[in-house]
C-alpha cells in the first residue's frame, strides 16, 4: 500500500517560518522536521512506498528526504500550489490511485499507532477516514457529519453544534474506493470550483451518491495538525509524547 502525503501548500499562516522554509521541514524539536516525523510513523508501521506532492520550495523537501532510509520516495511536483487549493494536488498524484493507498495531509504530525489502527481496520467500506472526537470544535477543525456509523457529510462549514467529529486528514482507499476517488478527483478537477475546494470534497460527493466512507476513532492527544503558529509551539513541547518512535530518526543515506 502507498501512502501520498499532499505538502505543496505556502504555509502562509506560519509566515515569516515559511518565508524561505517550506512548512514540510519546520523543525518541530530535537532536530526533527515535520516531513521527517511523517516518514518516520510510516516506516514504524512496516510501508515502504511514498508519494510526496510537492510544490512551494519543492526542492528543499527533495533534498533532504529523497534517500530517507527504507522508504522509497517519490515525488509529484504540483506546479499550481500557489493557485489552487489541495484537490488539485491529490488529482496531481492520480497515478497512484489504481492500488490501495493512502492520503495524509503535509501537516499532519500523528503517532505511529493512528496509521496503524487505520491500516487494521476491516474491509468493506473501501474508503475509511481517521477522525477524532471533542468536546467541543471550532469553525476551523475540518468536521463530520455521520449516520449509522458512515460519513455523511464534510466540510469545515459543518455548524459546530451538529458536528459529530473532526477529520485528521488521513484516508485509507482500497479496492474500487481507490478508483473511484481517482474517477471523482478526475471530474471535479474539469469545474471551475475544483480550483477552490479541498480534495475532501471529493469525499463528501463519494458520500452523497451512497459510496460507503466509514471511519475509525484516533485519541486527539495521538495527532496535531501544524496550522498556527501555536499548533507548532506545542507540537514541540510535546513533540516526543506524540511521535516518541521519532526520538532517533533515521539517517538518510548518501550517494
Amino acid at each position: 500500500m502507498r501512502v501520498i502525503i499532499l505538502s505543496a501548500g505556502r504555509g502562509t499562516r506560519l509566515l515569516p517560518l515559511t518565508r524561505n522554509t517550506p512548512k514540510a521541514l519546520l523543525d518541530l524539536g530535537h532536530g526533527i522536521t515535520l516531513v521527517e516525523s511523517q516518514l518516520a510513523s510510516i516506516r514504524e508501521v512496516g510501508l515502504r512506498d511514498v508519494c510526496l506532492v510537492l510544490g512551494y520550495l519543492a526542492e528543499q523537501v527533495e533534498a533532504k528526504v529523497r534517500r530517507f532510509d527504507g522508504l522509497n520516495i517519490e515525488f509529484v511536483y504540483n506546479p499550481f500550489f500557489d493557485l489552487a487549493n489541495n484537490l488539485v494536488s491529490m488529482w496531481m498524484a492520480r497515478h497512484y490511485m489504481n492500488d490501495a493507498f493512502i492520503s495524509i495531509n503535509g501537516d499532519d504530525v500523528f503517532h505511529p499507532s493512528v496509521l496503524r489502527k487505520l491500516l487494521e481496520v476491516p474491509t468493506p467500506p473501501e474508503i475509511t477516514m481517521v477522525i477524532d472526537r471533542k468536546v467541543q470544535y471550532v469553525a476551523e477543525d475540518m468536521k463530520v457529519q455521520l449516520k449509522a456509523g458512515l460519513v455523511t457529510a464534510v466540510s469545515k462549514q459543518i455548524p459546530v453544534h451538529v458536528a459529530d467529529g473532526e477529520s485528521i486528514g488521513m484516508i485509507r482507499y482500497v479496492g474500487n474506493g481507490s478508483l473511484g476517488m481517482k474517477r471523482m478527483l478526475d471530474e471535479m478537477v474539469r469545474e471551475p470550483e475544483g480550483l477552490k475546494v479541498f480534495y475532501l470534497e471529493a469525499i463528501q460527493r463519494l458520500a452523497q451518491r451512497g459510496v460507503p466512507i466509514g471511519v475509525v476513532d484516533v485519541e486527539p492527544e495521538l495527532w496535531a495538525e501544524v496550522d498556527f503558529h501555536p499548533d507548532l509551539e506545542l507540537i514541540r513541547e510535546n513533540v516526543l509524547r506524540i511521535a516518541d518512535s521519532l526520538i532517533a530518526p533515521a539517517t538518510p543515506t548518501h550517494d
